[in-house]
């Protein structure tokens, strides 16, 4: 390996760095473990050689000489020895030469305190023996010759020392390169290589096998991969399942609007360019929220898969069936030439969806309402694909609507009359809103009298509207509506609160005895806040219960039997009348009537009529009164228009009486009046006696 290549390794390997530095220390340190004290001996030994040296040298000469000849004595000083102080024992001053500390005492021991020392130097006293006396020597040996030969000794070790230490460190080096190093160079480059190979999906596993401390490195990138390898399977499934759940129905598994939408885009591309028809079914299970409240909803989820799997078994692979939400489906059924051939296929729609199956004891039969619109023969916008899809949809809702509207169970083709009456039907809606919000609605109140006595005994109350444009509009065109869109909840309590509050104020201005009725929707009824609502109007208006009377059709009498009546004696026992109205017109149940906390039963207008000249009406009127008069409930005939129903009425035992004879449904004001010219008073409050015998004929400016 060359120098360049050295360096460039070192330069990119942290590992290799501190590698090397780390070898390179350890070998420095541990060299000088023993280096050091060896220098430091050697150095102590030479300077204890000099001093015994010079000691020598100084002994020899001031062996023979006395204390006289001391003082002119020669080759007392040398190079090493640079000063010297002689004494005699008791401390007389013989010889002062050269460069001396200052002696301060000499001890009889024969030591000595120096209050310097010059750098380089060494100061010591040694006891010499003179020629006639012992003699003390303060001596200054010169010791940089020394030191010199030490330092030059240590720097030639520590050169050697660094030399060998960095030649373990360029050992450790190229060791670690060639074991560690290349081979994990190596193996990056093999996996950088196998990733490149690969082009962006999960690498195969390698081979190899150059050292074994890297190999296991290499398998544990090998298992990395298998890891990476199970885990995109395991994300690959789960990107499958959710891909399909947000495409499918998790119930039926079969498409969902997104899905739909996506094909119905894709088939109408195909048919804008090679010229292929084809129809959009609406298909909408018939009373399901009635299904799922009598059976459960797993039951009910039972029957929306089974009629999705239904519909499914009958369509080409071609063609969509999907979920759109609840218990409507969508079928694009691709070839469909004309709209008899869209017939047929909703003929067999309906034949498959409807057939009967067991389930858990439960024969289950579906009933469904599909609505058709068929390309090109219903589409006006060509141009725009979307506004297409969404116009051939619109258009299949719309045939649906009128599918439901004209009793269910049926199919429906799309035609532009439909439409017209769909968007009147939405702009009737829009308008009802605004009519709440602004008060365009009165309350009308229609008389009722005792057919024996002719007094009054209330009214019923009813609903006006006065559009500001069209002006007004019956209660049987827009009550329906109200129902469908819920706004019947908002518009009965306030027509409730309002009919309350104006009997009582025509209570309390003389006519104590006056009730009102007043109609309950059937949602009202089943809204589970109706008895909290009606307590609510009778405390606002402090109306007493007892004149208060609540009308609910026989249908929605009979819709949740169980549930009504409960509702029922919860109300009779807050001390409130119920009346059943239009009865006869309905399916009620003789069973369920007589459990029925009922106090009137209303016979239709319908039976009224020609009752002078039609025995069928007038057995039923003879029927409902027989039981009235059974289950001791009173009857109030609807619609009396003339003196001879009167009569016949009151000969069968009829109890009340109201209808156009008496009056027409009028405001607050003129019914106010009307009471004021009504000559049989109020009930309790007149005797027959003094009554007329005909009824005075109701002006037209009291009614509409």
């Amino acid at each position: 390996m060359g120098f360049s290549k050295l360096t460039a390794l070192i330069s990119q390997s942290k590992t290799a760095r501190d590698l090397s530095l780390l070898v390179l220390l350890v070998l420095l340190a541990s060299q000088m473990v023993f280096l050091v004290p060896s220098l430091w001996s050697q150095h102590q030994a030479e300077g204890a050689a000099l001093q015994r040296v010079q000691k020598s040298q100084l002994q020899a000469a001031v062996r023979n000489l006395d204390a006289k000849s001391l003082a002119s004595a020669e080759g007392l000083i040398s190079n090493e020895l640079t000063g010297l102080t002689l004494t005699d024992i008791n401390g007389k001053l013989l010889v002062s030469k050269g460069e001396v500390p200052e002696l301060v005492e000499i001890y009889p021991q024969g030591g000595a305190e120096v209050r310097s020392n010059k750098a380089g130097t060494v100061d010591t006293v040694w006891r010499l023996q003179g020629a006639d006396s012992a003699l003390w020597a303060l001596v200054r040996l010169d010791n940089s010759s020394v030191s010199k030969r030490t330092m030059s000794r240590t720097l030639s070790y520590l050169l050697i020392a660094m030399l060998i230490s960095i030649s373990g460190a360029i050992v450790a080096l190229f060791t670690a390169a060639r074991f560690y190093i290349n081979p994990l160079n190596n193996l990056v480059k093999m996996l950088r290589e196998s990733r490149e190979a690969s082009e962006g999906n999960i690498p195969d596993p390698i081979e190899y096998s150059e050292t074994e401390d890297i190999d296991p490195l290499a398998d544990e990138f090998n298992s990395l991969i298998e890891a990476q390898k199970k885990a995109a399977r395991q994300v690959k499934v789960k990107q499958q399942y959710l891909e399909f759940a947000a495409h499918h129905d998790p119930l039926t598994h079969l498409p969902n609007r997104l899905m739909f939408e996506d094909a119905l885009k894709v088939t109408i591309a195909e048919a804008m360019t090679g010229e292929l028809n084809f129809a959009v079914f609406l298909v909408d299970l018939d009373n399901f929220k009635f299904f799922n409240d009598q059976y459960g909803h797993l039951v009910g989820d039972k029957m929306v898969a089974e009629v999705g799997n239904r519909l499914r078994s009958m369509m080409r692979d071609q063609d969509l069936v999907a979920r759109l939400d609840g218990d409507e489906f969508v079928v694009i059924q691709k070839d469909v030439d004309n709209r008899a051939a869209a017939k047929e296929v909703a003929q067999r729609l309906m034949g498959v969806a409807t057939q009967p199956y067991e389930y858990r004891g439960f024969t289950l039969k579906a009933s469904v309402s599909v609505g058709i619109s068929c390309y090109p023969q219903d589409v006006n916008s060509f141009e725009d694909a979307d506004a297409m899809g969404e116009e051939i949809v619109n258009n299949a809702s719309v045939a649906l609507q009128e599918s439901k509207s004209n009793g269910k169970n049926q199919y429906q083709l799309f035609n532009e009359s439909m439409r017209s009456r769909l968007t009147a039907r939405i702009r009737l809606e829009q308008d009802l809103k605004l009519a709440l919000q602004e008060g365009q609605f009165e309350v009308y109140f229609q008389p009722k009298i005792n057919i024996n006595t002719r007094a009054i005994t209330g009214s019923e109350a009813l609903v006006r509207w006065k559009h500001p444009t069209n002006g007004y509009i019956s209660p049987e065109i827009f009550v329906p509506v109200a129902e469908e869109a819920g706004m019947i909840i908002e518009l009965g309590e306030w027509i409730l609160r309002t009919a309350c509050k104006a009997t009582y104020e025509l209570q309390q201005s003389g006519y104590a005895g006056l009730n009102v009725a007043v109609n309950i929707s059937a949602v009202q009824f089943t809204d589970g806040n109706l008895l909290p609502l009606v307590n609510k109007a009778l405390k606002d208006s402090k109306l007493n219960p007892e004149y208060l009377e609540l009308e609910i059709t026989e249908s929605a009498v009979m819709h949740d039997p169980e549930e009504v009546i409960h509702s029922l004696h919860q109300l009779s026992e807050f001390g409130m009348s119920l009346a059943i109205d239009d009865f006869g017109t309905g399916y009620s149940s003789l069973a369920y009537l007589k459990r029925f906390p009922v106090n009137t039963l209303k016979i239709d207008r319908a039976f009224i009529t020609d009752i002078s000249s039609d025995n069928d009406d007038v057995a039923i009127v003879e029927a409902v009164l027989g039981l009235g008069k059974h289950f001791n409930m009173k009857v109030v005939a609807e619609g009396v228009e003339d003196e001879e129903q009167l009569q016949f009425l009151k000969a069968q035992g009829c109890d009340i009486a109201q209808g156009f004879y008496i009056s027409k449904p009028m405001n607050v004001i003129a019914y106010r009046e009307w009471l004021e010219r009504w000559p049989y008073g109020v009930e309790g409050t007149t005797r027959l006696e003094d009554a007329p015998t005909q009824l005075p004929k109701a002006s037209g400016s009291d009614f509409l």
